[in-house]
């Protein structure tokens, strides 16, 4: 069949779509560097328990599997480089019964949908992704056929959305919201089921939690807001977000429907419309959730990966034929401007971007091998450290070991303090390496004695603190008191109980405001 009769038919569009961009993310899987996010998730996968600092452990789990295999980066991305593909599977079987024409042209739009188009890296979002992706079209078929182990099995793929990242409690309210908005005795009774599937990972979430310090409701509740505010900025930063990981014409078409297009023909009115319904408002809830916190917050880019499948599958149904074909080459366009952005950059020397402020994180990322030979002198006799968990997880992947947190740190990624016990370190040399440059005096109160020494690195200088006799006394009250002060001292409203911060260093303070 000539190429273009190929794409003109909707099933060849998509095994051509799904072709041409697999072979290319699967390049850029196996090229760009681990970036700081992956390499802190994979610090986690080589230490796996059953939960960790900010997030539920899911993406943990699996890099403990994917890294007894290899701890090469194509292999590590390998869950990142199939979901697009398994979600556009699950959303072509969720189109299907209304009409094949309809469910490959919903299941192309969803892999050129741009962070499925382009990204490759393995975070939190991937497992989030597909069992979300998985729990809304099993809540589709369990609406459909109204049997008790369907709701069971969304349930069980709404635990797993629920281990993978908490924006998943967000589906859940979507879940909720769909089923009471015309209450019936089935709805509600199939609500029951999706409970009870769900339940044992929030069970065991919240079991964890209360045994480790409550990390995860400290972090997501408490710790990072302490910028929040009233701002003009962020909700039109969020509308942009929105326009762009939907894509213009399905986030467009979301808020103002107008009638159906008629694309599901094929399929019963009344299937198609129940359908319809129910994805809209799976993806409108979550949103709406995310639009109220735009008033006071950035809402990240990534947030929004999860609910773009239920957005696109509803385009796909409330669009005809011509509606959907233009917003196919416009998601193409799209698609085929980011991997030219991406081959420009892919092509430039490092240097390109030496007047940057953040290069040096940059030459850390791109060139960490050479960084870990200028650090050759001092591994011996030194714990290497860093100032930022980002850098920490960077030089760790290079280094092949543990690279400990130096410092106060932020709010962010804290789970070094769950792997560090700077009780173990006292009396020992540590060299802390920094990307800003530093004053002796920051340090001297935590060391015997301190040394300046700096790396050039492809025009790049980084600062190190060669810190010997560590002081573990002076490091506990000077640093680890005010952390626990600023990210351990829980409000009253959470149960007191275990915490591996407190209860190694302080013993005999509470962990209570």
């Amino acid at each position: 069949m000539p190429f273009a009769l190929r794409l003109a038919d909707p099933r060849g569009a998509f095994v051509v779509a799904l072709v041409v961009l697999t072979a290319l993310r699967a390049w850029f899987a196996a090229v760009l560097p681990l970036t700081g996010d992956e390499a802190y998730f994979l610090s986690w996968g080589r230490n796996p328990a059953w939960g960790f600092y900010d997030h539920p452990p899911m993406v943990g789990w699996w890099l403990a599997a994917l890294d007894a295999i290899s701890g090469h980066r194509f292999v590590l991305r390998l869950p990142a480089l199939v979901a697009p593909p398994i979600v556009a599977t699950i959303g072509w079987r969720v189109l299907r019964r209304h009409g094949e024409a309809t469910a490959w042209r919903g299941a192309t739009l969803l892999l050129l949908l741009p962070l499925n188009a382009w990204n490759v890296a393995i975070t939190t979002d991937i497992p989030l992704m597909l069992f979300s992706a998985l729990a809304v079209a099993l809540y589709l078929r369990a609406r459909a056929s109204g049997r008790a182990l369907d709701f069971a099995l969304c349930g069980l793929a709404l635990a797993g959305a629920l281990m993978s990242k908490y924006f998943a409690g967000l589906l859940a309210i979507a879940f909720f919201a769909h089923s009471v908005r015309r209450p019936t005795r089935a709805s509600l009774a199939g609500l029951a089921w999706i409970v009870a599937g769900a339940l044992p990972a929030a069970v065991l979430q919240i079991g964890w939690n209360s045994q480790n310090c409550w990390p995860n409701v400290m972090f997501n509740l408490v710790n990072r807001h302490g910028n929040a505010g009233l701002s003009w900025v962020t909700p039109l930063l969020f509308a942009l977000s929105v326009l762009y990981v939907l894509t213009p014409a399905v986030a467009v078409r979301l808020v103002r429907p107008g009638a159906p297009g008629g694309a599901a023909s094929a399929a019963s009115a009344a299937s198609a419309e129940a359908d319809r319904v129910a994805l809209r408002w799976l993806a409108l809830v979550p949103l709406a959730i995310f639009a109220a916190l735009s008033a006071i917050k950035t809402i990240g880019l990534h947030w929004l990966a999860s609910f773009a499948a239920p957005a696109a599958l509803w385009f796909a149904l409330a669009s005809n034929e011509r509606a959907l074909r233009r917003a196919l080459r416009a998601a193409a366009a799209i698609a085929l401007v980011h991997w030219i952005a991406i081959a420009v950059l892919a092509a430039l020397p490092t240097e390109t971007f030496r007047n940057w402020r953040s290069y040096p994180g940059l030459v850390m990322t791109v060139h960490g091998d050479e960084l870990v030979r200028s650090l050759e002198p001092w591994r011996r006799a030194h714990a290497i450290a860093s100032d930022g968990y980002s850098a920490a997880v960077t030089m760790a992947y290079a280094l092949g070991e543990h690279v400990l947190v130096f410092g106060p740190g932020s709010s962010h990624a804290r789970h070094d303090d769950i792997l560090t016990d700077f009780r173990r370190l006292d009396g020992r040399d540590i060299l802390v390496v920094r990307r800003q440059d530093f004053q002796l005096a920051e340090y001297e109160a935590y060391f015997e004695r301190v040394e300046r020494h700096r790396v050039v690195i492809r025009g790049a200088t980084f600062h190190l603190v060669d810190g010997r006799g560590f002081r573990y006394a002076a490091y506990r009250d000077g640093v680890l008191d005010e952390a626990r002060r600023r990210y351990y001292a829980l409000p009253r409203w959470l149960p007191g109980g275990p915490c591996y911060f407190c209860d190694r260093y302080f013993p005999e303070r509470a962990c209570h405001r």
